[in-house]
């Protein structure tokens, strides 16, 4: 008996319909656990460097891309595992090898999807993750070298150097209002000065103010004098921070690393680790089919019952983590030596063959219990 063509659509969509809900449900959840660990990891950096808590959730968001090109595969993994053996307990997938549909029919709308999300990751570790990385790291460097925010904290009296106080009422992008400062870096000078507003600059690797319609109050030997300004500079003896910085692997293109060193962003010494980026991103949107092959392998290759896919499922799991482990050993190796690149995607493309041709034989695969001899 074989199935019309148009019921084999239907079988189809109703395969991937389910594939689909549950990778949205698995990855959004995973996603956010994810993100949430990287919130709960950069406290301390919101805390160190006096950053807005919505400026700081904008800012973690800006690592999803790489998040989601982790979590997706093994989402998929899961997902293809659960609704697979849930036709199987229902006796779906025995009905529908009865009336005529191959493991390769079967396997179709799994594999579809993942071809589809393995595009769809070579986009995102290709193009859109870079973008994300520059984001990501000028928005923690501009953090970091926030002057006004490092330095001077509205509403609070910040001693800047030992003599040196400022209190301001307002601050915002490195322009402050209502300033009161007491100079007493020259004990036999102190000086008094209050200001409308203010822009903090750096200039020459020091950090001084710009202030606007102020006053200025200076005592001399016992005598005071006064004085009213329209502009005044402020030296606050502060170096200021490098404003350049170097960008990493994570922020290049995939032509920029591999041009990296023409470009001057890396050097003999550390373009290994630039080619190691190149590569993990090239393998990661891999694991996509890789991860999919084993669940379909284990479905597949036992008997359909419960009893043979629950100890196929469990080795699906440790074959899955066993396949991760064995990718990140070959990442470490190509850090010590980048000519060995070629094992890993001889490696990756003799793993696909081997899991496909597993996938579409003609045998099953049984996985007994072990007995320990006493």
């Amino acid at each position: 008996m074989k199935l019309h063509r148009t019921n084999l659509k239907i079988i189809d969509k109703y395969i991937i319909k389910q594939i689909l809900f549950g990778l949205l449900i698995v990855s959004s959840i995973l996603l956010g656990i994810a993100w949430f660990s990287q919130i709960i990891r950069l406290l301390s950096y919101l805390v160190n460097n006096n950053i807005g808590f919505w400026t700081f959730i904008r800012m973690t968001t800006l690592l999803l891309p790489d998040l989601l090109v982790i979590i997706l595969p093994i989402a998929l993994f899961a997902v293809v595992l659960f609704v697979y053996n849930r036709l199987v307990s229902d006796k779906e997938l025995v009905i529908m090898q009865a009336v005529g549909m191959s493991v390769k029919e079967l396997s179709k709308p799994a594999l579809n999807i993942a071809i589809l999300i393995t595009l769809m990751s070579f986009y995102v570790t290709l193009f859109i993750s870079p973008i994300y990385a520059v984001k990501y790291r000028t928005f923690a460097f501009d953090a970091q070298n926030d002057i006004s925010a490092l330095l001077i904290q509205e509403g609070e009296f910040n001693e800047i150097t030992k003599g040196l106080t400022i209190y301001v009422k307002g601050s915002k992008d490195n322009v402050l209002s209502d300033i009161f400062i007491n100079d007493q870096r020259i004990p036999t000078k102190p000086r008094t000065i209050l200001a409308e507003r203010g822009i903090i600059t750096a200039s020459n690797n020091n950090i001084s103010i710009a202030l606007v319609n102020g006053s200025v109050q200076e005592e001399s030997d016992g005598k005071y004098t006064f004085g009213s300004f329209e502009k005044y500079t402020a030296d606050l003896g502060v170096v200021a921070k490098n404003s350049v910085r170097n960008k990493r692997a994570g922020e290049l293109k995939f032509f920029e690393i591999i041009f990296a060193r023409e470009l001057g962003y890396a050097n003999d010494e550390t373009y290994p680790k630039f080619l190691v980026e190149l590569h993990k991103r090239l393998i990661e949107p891999l694991y996509n089919i890789i991860f999919t092959l084993i669940a379909l392998v284990a479905i597949f290759k036992s008997p359909l019952n419960k009893r043979s896919n629950s100890k196929n499922m469990i080795f699906a799991v440790f074959s899955m983590i066993g396949v991760e482990m064995l990718y990140i050993a070959l990442l470490n190796l190509l850090r010590v030596n980048r000519h060995l690149y070629p094992l890993v995607y001889l490696i990756t493309i003799g793993i696909i063959i081997l899991l496909y041709k597993i996938l579409y034989s003609e045998k099953t695969i049984k996985f007994k219990r072990i007995k320990w001899k006493k």
